[in-house]
């Protein structure tokens, strides 16, 4: 009995060496393959899908936003190009009534745009721009209510006439281009900011 005992405990030491030498081998050692692959499983099932998350929610957020600009961006080429020829024709007193329920659509339309686009938004210069915007625009839009039906035939009346059209039109302008730049944020598109200095080609 006490030999068998003595062998039974003279084996276990043999094992336990034998799993040492096993596990830092000359090759490459067990344990850092073991190593690697506990850190394989750990980023296959925890790290992958959040980092997947996070790559399909931006995803999402840059198709949005993409999409989005394009809207406004041919909506308000819409308005510019539209609000040009009731401007001319208001001079020329020219009946412009048609053309001013499209500019009204338009301006409605984008009203709604910019109101799905404040929860995107992260800073208040999203939601101030796109306020500045309809102001501006319903305020390019009251100038050819203050002079419709008017005759502007002299060259004072026109002059006077053509700098209230300037004036509103460039109202729109700033707070446009800080709509375009801050919707371009949320997607994370790195715009170049309204106020940038831009480098001069050699």
């Amino acid at each position: 009995m006490s030999e068998t005992a003595g062998s039974s405990e003279d084996v276990k030491p043999r094992k336990s060496r034998a799993v040492q030498s096993f596990l830092s081998g000359d090759r490459t050692p067990m344990w850092f393959t073991v190593l690697l692959l506990g850190a394989g499983s750990f980023g296959t099932y925890f790290l992958a899908p959040q980092v997947n998350a996070q790559f399909e929610a931006q995803k999402i957020r840059t198709d949005f936003v993409i999409r989005n600009y394009g809207d406004l961006r041919a909506k308000m080429e819409d308005f510019q190009g539209l609000y040009s020829v009731v401007a001319q024709k208001l001079v020329t007193g020219e009946s412009v009534q048609a053309e001013v329920f499209k500019l009204q659509e338009i301006v409605g339309r984008v009203t709604a745009q910019n109101l799905s686009l404040l929860p995107m938004f992260t800073t208040e210069g999203g939601p101030k721009a796109a306020a500045q915007v309809n102001a501006a625009m319903n305020g390019m839009l009251n100038v050819i209510f203050a002079n419709a039906g008017k005759k502007i035939e002299s060259e004072e009346e026109r002059a006077a006439y053509n700098g209230e059209v300037v004036a509103a039109t460039q109202k729109l302008v700033p707070p446009l281009l800080e709509l375009y730049v801050r919707i371009g944020e949320v997607g994370r598109l790195r715009p170049t900011e309204k106020n940038t200095q831009l480098q001069k080609n050699n």
